[in-house]
């Protein structure tokens, strides 16, 4: 009599462990998407904070491309928007010439930031603007005042 009822208690625990099993991963989902939403809601935050912040703001690769601006650099070049600046960055760059894209990136030392006067930069037309540039080569930050 024992026996028969043996599997039936084994398929009962299994049914158990495989109900505890959804309800953990229902548990995790649960918790990933409130990480998840955190971390939308602190970029969103970050974001806002960047492009409304009244110094010029942007990020430069190690190799000295632009990868994004925030309203008030592109404006301090005399681009009516971020899109625009970032564009003429991707076609022809913003520094003024390769030689002054290369005094920069020599001048900045890698994880510090670093202070670099008279930064020769393009606005449109190809007009150029000197600007005082605080820069910090790592994989993403630069800044600009």
């Amino acid at each position: 009599m024992r026996d028969e009822h043996k599997p039936k208690q084994d398929l009962i625990h299994e049914v158990v462990g495989l109900r505890k099993q959804v309800a953990d991963l229902k548990e995790a989902a649960v918790a990933r998407r409130r990480v998840e939403d955190a971390l939308r809601d602190s970029e969103a935050q970050y974001r806002a904070l960047v492009e409304h912040a009244p110094a010029g703001i942007c990020r430069l690769s190690r190799e000295g491309e632009f990868l994004a601006v925030n309203s008030a650099f592109a404006a301090m070049l005399g681009y009516a928007s971020r899109t625009e600046a970032l564009e003429m960055a991707r076609i022809g760059g913003l520094f003024a010439d390769e030689e002054e894209r290369q005094r920069v990136l020599r001048m900045v030392a890698p994880g510090a930031a670093t202070d670099v006067e008279h930064v020769q930069l393009r606005g449109p037309g190809g007009r150029v603007t000197a600007l005082h540039m605080r820069a910090r080569i790592a994989d993403i930050a630069s800044a600009h005042d």
